[in-house]
């Protein structure tokens, strides 16, 4: 896949392993994946008998968290974005600012947006 020499942990999994940076990046992907949709699903109230505003906040948080890094994953190593100069990095990350206006913008600032999605698209606490 990649035509750039394994250096540091991407030489240690390739030696150990016989995988490159590229297949372990993917399995991480799809590992995060998976907590962010299990972290949807899971009824975080009843797990940590909270409230369910405590557990919205608890999933915003997971999903948050797990997106920055997936995006670290995507960005750094499938996009190559690890060994260029940090000038091009601060390119590639700039249209995150319009990302957060609209997470902020659509999501935050109208609560009641998601009322009318299909059953289908919504959370558990939203049925």
């Amino acid at each position: 896949m990649g035509e750039h020499a394994a250096t540091g942990m991407e030489k240690w999994l390739l030696d150990k392993t016989g995988k490159d940076i590229y297949f372990w990046n993917f399995i991480a992907l799809m590992v995060l994946t998976v907590i962010e949709v299990a972290a949807v699903y899971v009824k975080w109230e009843d797990v940590f008998n909270t409230t369910l505003e405590n557990a919205k906040l608890l999933t915003w948080a997971i999903l948050i968290g797990v997106g920055v890094v997936k995006a670290y994953g995507i960005a750094f190593f499938f996009m190559h974005l690890k060994d260029d100069p940090f000038i091009y990095t601060k390119t590639a990350f700039f249209p995150l600012i319009f990302v957060l206006l609209m997470l902020y913008g659509i999501g935050l600032s109208n609560p009641g947006g998601v009322d009318d999605l299909p059953s289908w698209c919504l959370p558990p606490w939203v049925k």
